[in-house]
């Protein structure tokens, strides 16, 4: 216990610790008196702390001891535990020394709060006094808590003194009694109004040589308003009662207001206040921010009960997610609630689970159609490690992003701003990087977001491979994306000379890799138009080092080829279809307006030809126009030849492009497609033909239905035309329903997971074609439709997709391999219990209905109504109770209780007639 305390002690002393000038307060005999304890007793702690690697131990006399973790967040990174003096560890400071900012706690100090931090400096710097500001945001947003700190930030930088004052008013408190209101701000003398007995001083006065706040200052009325004027103009107030003494006042001041200021105060007031900022609202600001904020309300919390807590990922997905109309504040209050619930029902454990069951359930009701994810680690916040250090673990991949920029940097300094010496280490940096990014990042993160990147910048590269008619690596897409997503979120604003050290390498990369540089700086151009991403120096600099290492080739030179078409995408759409077919970008688009002229066609093409390299000759195919016309705007000076060809098709163009990938002549490839491009014509008379169909269904829902149409459609070849209709079981038990759905259709047969006994229509089970016996029923449904090999390929796609893990997994959210193994044992204690076997096909419609069965009651959805139920419990009480007593080890496992309706479908899926079962339910 005295360990942990010494520890602890030292842990929160280390913020002040200077290795210019020491504190004796790090001597283990300063230690020793502080805990009143021998002095040899605090060194044998101390120095086990320090083998253990925890402190620090400066062998100086005194020696000195200090917390390691809490010196390198605030500092910079040492090597070792143990030092011979204070100069050891200064040599470790690294060149570029992160300045410490008195805000660089704050969440969002380099992202959404940037500009309003910068300004609160602005108006805290400005001499004699500062400026008065006024603060504007939703409630929630951290007004109060910003003013706060800007008052701290005047007394750490000596604009105010240590024993400076400061004032919080809250205007609303006064909103309906003017009078009152003056007395409170500007104080009063005696007699100024009836109870008026003695002279009071207001809250100008109490605030002198500090701070004074007025909150919810929109609560003020217009002669509120004018009441400070007095103040804001000369510094000067008056009591309330008295005209003729005036008196002087140094005050800082600050305003806040959840409402908009131009409807609510007066132009004349808003005018005296020079500094006014707008705090954004929580659901403006950026994802990694509010995770941020999330970890931070936890790690307060965990403080107050003095716990360790361990959240589950799908608390902080989830609540990183939500939208907050109280913003931060009612971020911190739902966060205390879910903390409070989990400690009232875990107290007595050594930890506090925040897990889904900790939630309101008005917050599981909003997320009931989330997916779970079991691949993120859990967060714990055990008291060891500070709040910076969480924060920091929470964003591995943009903390490991700018550490490659200083290692980049730093590299280039020690190698003398030499690019040559310094190009290859920098390029290593780089791959480590890209690998890092590519290969050691969590892969449940891979979102929608990074596979709209992507998509994008494997468009972009393909316009700048055609461009230039160059080839880039295939890894380029994915490491360009990777690194793009992840940079979004980096806060980094290095220091003026490290601006100036980043834009002199640039120019040196610029010079000795101009192609590189050239591609990078396309890449980048478009990246900000497309993706709305902020590109810097140090993104140039990577891409064009990575590009230049990864290498490219020039491809074997073709003509340019271009549609031009009158439209909103006539041009876009031939142009697509051609490069698809095709099976490479061969043409270019251009979409122009019906009323364009020929001039401003003509200037469109010598644009193209100007950014594109057109050496080999340019082919540009028209809808219609007069080719003379278009051809007398073009340039004389044109070096390449240029083709022009009128009345383009898709298939012209597939003919002209066919001739570009053969390499036939300039020339010929315009005569040899036009011989190639026929008209034809051909009247087609209608036929009536029924669709041929296959119907799925579940007893207790569409949701599986669904699945099961999708795993045979699947399964299918791809020219197939059989279709799947997933299909209500109780439209297909009713003749005259299914007649009037059914009947335009050639229906092969049903497959589910109960028969709904259809005449003249043949029926399938899951549990038939899990087991495989099914399958050569439904060949031979399809026998007329597929030819053999199409059937062999169909049997063993049917395989693949309806074996029992895959089944499972395409109807439930659960984790397959857990709910098997769960299920398994659940059916082997059964049968120890019944005394019998249960037979296979029993078996397999078990592993389905009880994975479909968890996951209703994990969501909270059970099927609550089972028709005699009264009489299935009097008459087979016995197997209930077994049941219920084996299935509670999955209830444990789960967290979940079966209730008695559920528990009578299982009894039926293994004793009864299951063809039929109540059409309450859903999966």
């Amino acid at each position: 216990m005295l360990k942990e305390k010494l520890l602890e002690y030292l842990k929160n002393q280390t913020s002040f610790f200077n290795p210019k000038n020491v504190s004796d307060i790090f001597s283990a005999s300063d230690i020793a008196d502080k805990f009143a304890i021998k002095r040899n007793t605090a060194s044998h702690y101390l120095n086990q702390l320090a083998d253990e690697g925890v402190l620090v131990k400066v062998n100086t006399r005194p020696v000195y001891f200090f917390h390691k973790k809490t010196f390198e967040l605030q500092n910079y990174s040492l090597t070792n535990s143990f030092y011979h003096n204070l100069m050891e560890i200064e040599k470790e400071k690294p060149i570029f020394d992160k300045k410490i900012d008195f805000f660089q706690n704050v969440i969002g100090n380099h992202g959404s709060l940037a500009q309003t931090i910068e300004q609160l400096k602005m108006a805290a710097l400005y001499p004699k006094g500062g400026l008065p500001l006024l603060l504007t945001g939703e409630s929630g947003t951290g007004k109060s808590f910003l003013v706060q700190l800007l008052h701290q930030f005047c007394l750490a930088n000596d604009l105010l003194t240590s024993d400076a004052p400061f004032i919080t008013v809250n205007c609303a408190q006064y909103a309906d009694n003017p009078e009152l209101l003056t007395s409170h701000l500007f104080g009063h003398v005696t007699g100024a109004f009836t109870g008026a007995d003695t002279d009071k001083m207001g809250a100008f006065e109490a605030a002198a040589d500090g701070f004074l706040f007025l909150d919810e200052v929109h609560r003020l009325s217009a002669e509120g308003q004018e009441k400070l004027f007095t103040f804001l103009d000369q510094g000067i107030i008056y009591r309330m009662g008295e005209s003729n003494n005036p008196i002087a006042v140094n005050c800082r001041l600050a305003f806040a207001t959840t409402e908009e200021v131009g409807s609510t105060f007066l132009t004349t007031f808003l005018r005296r206040i020079p500094v006014q900022i707008k705090i954004p609202a929580l659901n403006e600001r950026t994802q990694a921010e509010r995770k941020q904020l999330i970890i931070r309300s936890f790690f307060e919390e965990q403080q107050t009960i003095l716990k360790t807590l361990v959240v589950s990922p799908q608390v902080i997905n989830i609540l990183e997610n939500r939208s907050y109309k109280g913003n931060v504040g009612e971020l911190k209050n739902l966060i205390k609630i879910i903390t409070a619930k989990s400690f009232t029902a875990n107290q007595d454990k050594p930890q506090i689970p925040i897990t889904l069951h900790s939630l309101p359930n008005y917050l599981l009701a909003e997320n009931q159609d989330s997916t779970l994810s079991e691949a993120e680690t859990f967060l714990r916040i055990d008291g060891q490690n500070s709040l910076d250090y969480l924060l920091e673990e929470s964003e591995p991949e943009q903390k490991r992003i700018i550490q490659s920029y200083e290692k980049i940097l730093l590299t280039y300094v020690n190698k003398e701003s030499d690019i040559n010496t310094s190009v290859g280490l920098i390029s290593r940096e780089i791959d480590y990087l890209f690998d890092y990014l590519l290969f050691e990042t969590k892969r449940e993160q891979k979102h929608d977001m990074l596979l709209f990147i992507t998509q994008h910048v494997r468009q972009m590269l393909e316009k700048i491979e055609s461009a230039y008619q160059i080839s880039f690596n295939g890894s380029l897409v994915y490491a360009v994306s990777h690194y793009l997503f992840q940079r979004r979120y980096v806060e980094w604003l290095p220091e003026v000379e490290m601006v100036q050290l980043i834009e002199t390498l640039l120019l040196d990369v610029k010079a000795k890799l101009p192609n590189s540089y050239r591609y990078a700086e396309q890449i980048l151009s478009l990246v900000k138009t497309s993706l709305d991403i902020e590109v810097s120096s140090m993104d140039r600099i990577i891409l064009s080092v990575y590009i230049d290492n990864l290498g490219y080739t020039k491809e074997t030179a073709y003509p340019k080829a271009v549609i031009v078409a009158h439209g909103y995408a006539t041009a876009s759409s031939i142009a697509n279809v051609a490069n698809r077919m095709l099976n490479e970008l061969l043409f270019q688009s251009f979409d122009m307006p019906l009323d364009v002229t020929p001039k401003k066609i003509a200037e469109k093409m010598m644009q193209y030809i100007e950014r594109n390299d057109t050496s080999n000759g340019l082919i540009i195919l028209f809808d219609m126009g007069s080719l003379k016309e278009i051809h007398r705007y073009f340039s004389k000076e044109t070096a390449a030849p240029i083709i022009l060809m009128n009345n383009v098709t898709t298939s012209l163009a597939i003919a002209v492009g066919e001739g570009i990938q053969r390499k036939q002549q300039l020339s010929e490839i315009p005569e040899k497609a036009i011989n190639a491009h026929h008209y034809q014509w051909e009247i087609i008379k209608p036929q009536t033909k029924k669709e041929k169909i296959i119907i799925t269904t579940c007893a207790t829902g569409i949701g599986t239905a669904v699945q099961i149409s999708n795993l045979l459609e699947k399964s299918l070849p791809n020219d197939s035309i059989v279709k799947m209709v997933p299909c209500e079981f109780r439209q297909l038990r009713d003749p005259v329903e299914f007649e009037k759905a059914f009947s335009l259709y050639d229906v092969l047969g049903i497959v589910g997971t109960a028969n709904p006994v259809v005449e003249n229509i043949p029926f399938i089970s899951l549990e038939d074609l899990i087991a495989g016996i099914g399958i050569e029923s439904l060949l031979e449904w399809l026998k007329n439709v597929l030819v053999l090999n199409s059937q062999e390929e169909f049997s063993n796609q049917l395989i693949r997709n309806f074996s029992l893990d895959r089944v499972i997994q395409s109807v439930t959210i659960l984790d397959t391999e857990k709910i098997i193994v769960q299920i398994e044992g659940f059916m082997k204690q059964l049968e120890e219990r019944l005394g019998q076997r249960i037979t296979n096909d029993r078996k397999l419609a078990l592993y389905v209905h009880v994975s479909c069965l968890v996951e209703r009651l994990i969501r909270n959805v059970p099927i609550e109504v089972y028709s005699g139920f009264d009489t299935l419990k009097e008459c087979h009480k016995k197997e209930l109770k077994h049941i219920k007593e084996t299935f509670s080890v999955i209830e444990k496992v789960y967290s979940v209780n079966i209730p008695g309706s559920e528990l009578s479908y299982v009894h039926d899926v293994l004793f009864e007639n299951t063809e039929y079962v109540s059409d309450e339910s859903d999966f």
